[in-house]
């Protein structure tokens, strides 16, 4: 019996390898969504090393999906808002140096002389906690100039820049927005990282490798060929990475934060114990779990949101 499974994913691998955003990076043209992530992996593309290893293409295809049904969606309610699968507009940003990066923005708004750039992600805790990372500031700050040069946004005035968070997993269901005016400062920042990485190819050296090796693992198609002769991190080895010790503290945090609901939630319990009625909010009863197997009945309290009449 054949498995369509296996052939729906060679589909979307397949799919992958040629969008144009992949070919353009096999081509070494770095786009603005490469800027800021990680100055050696920028470096390998540039120079036109061929990927090491195949990554999960699951999440990012979900991710293009919600990219494209968002986009429609936006352009169907606001159509003077221009969207990139929609419009096709590219910009190009001219750095100091004189380095052009082209890209296609995802949500340009003129007469609010707003850019946004829409990312997905597997929860949205993490971005609400750490706020939007380097590379998503650099790439909506690369799509601004861009459109600044091409007559979308006026500079004579504050322009907004900010990234749209959507949960692929459909666990948050309300989208979460960061919104800033633009910081000019950010252009020769940009450009020194360009810099770098130009300067590696330049001289054959490795630029910095700007993410933790345990993360490069999971998501980098070049991961062996940057890295597979260098020492991993391994449990007997202090964590300093900045990024990792975020994660820790936010994973402890997480956990405290249970423990205290928990015995709220118990102390709550406690209080209920034979209460059956509905505060026109909730509706409270007490359920009776039958045994099952070794395990002797309970009465388990449910409290569920009263649904409207």
């Amino acid at each position: 019996m054949k498995d369509y499974g296996l052939a729906i994913d060679a589909a979307l691998t397949a799919y992958s390898d040629n969008s144009a955003r992949s070919l353009q990076s096999d081509k070494g043209i770095l786009g603005p969504s490469d800027i800021g992530f990680c100055r050696q992996l920028a470096t390998l593309k540039t120079i036109g090393v061929e990927p090491t290893d195949s990554v999960p293409v699951m999440a990012a295809a979900i991710g293009t999906a919600i990219h494209t049904y968002t986009e429609a969606a936006i352009k169907a309610m606001f159509p003077t808002w221009l969207v990139g699968s929609i419009d096709k507009i590219r910009l190009t940003a001219t750095l100091p140096s004189g380095v052009e990066i082209s890209g296609h923005p995802d949500i340009l708004i003129p007469e609010d002389n707003t850019i946004l750039d829409i990312k997905t992600k597997d929860g949205l805790q993490w971005v609400k906690r750490q706020g939007t990372d380097q590379s998503h500031k650099f790439q909506r700050h690369l799509y601004a100039m861009g459109a600044i040069a091409a007559g979308y946004l006026d500079d004579s005035k504050p322009i907004y820049v900010g990234n749209i968070y959507i949960d692929r997993s459909g666990k948050e269901s309300v989208v979460y927005q960061t919104l800033e005016e633009m910081d000019p400062t950010l252009t020769d920042e940009i450009d020194a990282w360009i810099g770098d990485v130009i300067y590696a190819v330049k001289t054959g050296e490795a630029a910095s490798r700007d993410l933790p090796s345990a993360v490069c693992q999971k998501i980098c198609s070049h991961f062996t060929v940057c890295r597979g002769g260098l020492t991993m991190n391994d449990g007997g080895q202090p964590i300093l990475d900045g990024y990792l010790l975020d994660a820790v503290d936010m994973y402890n945090e997480s956990k405290e934060i249970i423990k205290m609901h928990e015995k709220s939630k118990a102390e709550a319990q406690n209080m209920l114990v034979g209460i059956n009625g509905t505060t026109g909010k909730h509706d409270v009863r007490w359920v009776e779990v039958q045994p099952s197997g070794n395990r002797s009945g309970y009465m388990r309290l449910d409290i569920s949101k009263t649904r409207s009449q």
